[in-house]
């Protein structure tokens, strides 16, 4: 890194940190999908309109404290800013008339002209702090909006030094799981058995992502329930990316269906090779580097209702060797022999940022546990805060546009932690003074975090 860029970065960061985020979120706002939403008579006199409602969820997914009353206290502080912006604005207006109506020459007669502000009715008056009103606001955002929002998010043309590689646009997709309130309705869509019993514990959903290397940004997400397939939500996802994109990987979407649909669609993917399988080898390009073909496997995977057609597939087959000295075999759709296999292996090193872009959105956008109590509203809750965490992205994007996405020099937790009274280790665990399953018999000293007292290990 150059220093004057990350003299660049510092000071931005350090704009983030001293400012406001919610400034930063309502600039980056995209309020184009809201421009062709039609709103009758009665949406408009609401205090809680579409719009607000939409934004002011944006703005509650960054904040620690998500609770109904935090959300209304923070838009009775933007309907205070509107309002004062709204006054100056028809103030000015009002005498920008007036001082053209006294340099007319020809005076009209009757009473003189009175000019006075007009409001409109959703700011006339200051909000009531009850939640009753945001709730139900938040029922009628539809998640088609939250969607649309998700979309106008992203940003489409990144062009930087780490976003493409060869031609290709780099993008990486993996898997988390997320934990869910635990009511009848949640129960009934997301809930864990096992061995067709049901468990206990809480619902879990299984979230599926595609992260583009160079942004951070998330390209695609779906939800599903614990007990759905990985590889049939990607497999879903597949059709979100453009042509012309690559894939970087582990060993579970090592399948036929994933491989076969990929080159359908003209999308490239680069793969480790843990287990064997069956091909032949069609050309050696240099030792331990070869191309080989794949046909149908007889038995075909089982998550997949309509199977891929029969193929015969040509891949590029390469062995490596990791920093730690252990071999491994990758394996890619890109047949291109003036790529060295080196440059494939240097690649797939950089697969690493998509652990590091799940434990952002789960632990520093703190939606490990998602709050809401209907599937719907869940629903909502995590597609608006991944078009926050992804605007977030985009902030730091215009200031980091040259540099990697990097695991070792990451800042989103610079620009968006000083929020946050949470602590995370180096794993991405989120902690606060001692860990769960601890049991002390005196309470902590805040000023030393020490007690005379010994702590008593339980395994519950």
């Amino acid at each position: 890194m150059k220093q004057n860029r990350s003299l660049a970065i510092s000071s931005k960061i350090q704009e983030c940190k001293m400012g406001n985020i919610i400034g930063f979120l309502e600039e980056e706002f995209p309020v184009s999908i809201l421009s062709g939403k039609k709103s009758d008579t009665k949406t408009r006199s609401r205090v809680f309109t579409v719009d607000n409602t939409l934004l002011t969820m944006v703005l509650t997914s960054v904040q620690q404290d998500k609770t109904l009353k935090n959300s209304v206290d923070l838009y009775y502080m933007i309907h205070q800013k509107q309002k004062t912006q709204a006054i100056e604005e028809l103030s000015q207006r009002m005498l920008a008339q007036k001082e053209e109506d006294n340099q007319k020459t020809i005076k009209k007669a009757g009473r003189p002209k009175t000019y006075s502000l007009h409001l409109r009715k959703s700011l006339e008056k200051d909000i009531s702090l009850n939640t009753a009103a945001y709730s139900k606001a938040r029922d009628r955002v539809s998640i088609e909006l939250a969607n649309e929002l998700f979309k106008a998010s992203r940003i489409e043309q990144a062009q930087n030094e780490y976003t493409h590689w060869n031609g290709y646009r780099v993008f990486s997709g993996d898997g988390t799981y997320i934990q869910m309130q635990d009511t009848e309705s949640i129960r009934e869509k997301y809930e864990v058995k096992h061995h067709g019993v049901a468990s206990e514990g809480y619902p879990q959903g299984l979230l599926e992502v595609i992260i583009e290397r160079g942004t951070g940004q998330l390209f695609s997400f779906k939800l599903g329930n614990r007990h759905l397939s990985e590889l049939s939500l990607f497999y879903n996802m597949l059709d979100d990316l453009p042509p012309k994109s690559l894939v970087l990987l582990d060993d579970m979407y090592n399948c036929f269906e994933i491989i076969s649909k990929c080159k359908r669609l003209g999308i490239e993917i680069v793969i480790p090779a843990k287990r064997e399988r069956n091909y032949e080898a069609i050309e050696k390009l240099a030792d331990g580097d070869e191309i080989i073909m794949i046909k149908t496997p007889d038995k075909r995977s089982k998550w997949l209702d309509v199977k891929e057609k029969p193929a015969k597939i040509l891949l590029r087959r390469m062995q490596c060797k990791s920093p730690e000295e252990g071999d491994y075999v990758l394996i890619s759709t890109i047949l291109d022999k003036n790529i060295a296999k080196e440059d494939f292996q240097l690649l797939y090193l950089t697969r690493w940022d998509i652990e590091i872009g799940i434990r952002e959105v789960k632990t520093v956008m703190d939606i490990n546990v998602l709050r809401s109590k209907t599937p719907d509203m869940a629903l909502k809750e995590l597609c608006i805060s991944l078009a926050t965490y992804n605007l977030i992205r985009k902030v730091i994007y215009t200031s980091i546009k040259d540099l990697p996405f990097s695991p070792k020099g990451d800042f989103i937790h610079q620009f968006y932690t000083f929020n946050q009274d949470i602590l995370i280790d180096k794993k991405g665990r989120v902690y606060n003074r001692w860990s769960t399953g601890r049991r002390r018999t005196e309470t902590i000293d805040n000023k030393t975090n020490t007690t005379e007292a010994k702590t008593q290990q339980k395994i519950y």
